[in-house]
């Protein structure tokens, strides 16, 4: 019953997110460079970054800690993380790397 930005939570596990919404490889391609890499569905965006030599700090690995924190340009996130609120989700302009995909066959991230 609290409204929205009244009440902060901490969480120390990940909140159940079920299946992910897309099961098929997806794109991201890094602003900074123009370089573009290729998700498939059993590895996380983080590990894709890293794969490719892109510096990403990061510590939980499981969203719950927001330091993997990157700003999306253009793409549809599918938010796997627990840090979100639903209007932080529903402006689409950041994601958690290391737990949340996408829904678009391509974002572009500021990396």
């Amino acid at each position: 019953g609290w409204p929205d930005g009244s009440l902060h939570l901490e969480r120390f596990a990940p909140k159940a997110q079920g299946t992910p919404l897309r099961s098929t490889p997806f794109e991201i391609e890094l602003a900074s460079t123009g370089d573009v890499m290729v998700v498939p569905p059993e590895v996380t965006v983080l590990e894709a970054l890293e794969g490719a030599g892109v510096p990403v700090v990061s510590s939980c690995l499981e969203g719950t800690c927001g330091t993997c924190e990157t700003v999306v340009l253009r793409g549809e996130v599918d938010h796997r993380d627990s840090l979100l609120t639903d209007a932080e989700r529903a402006a689409n302009d950041v994601m958690f790397v290391c737990c949340s995909r996408s829904v678009s066959d391509r974002l572009v991230l500021d990396a």
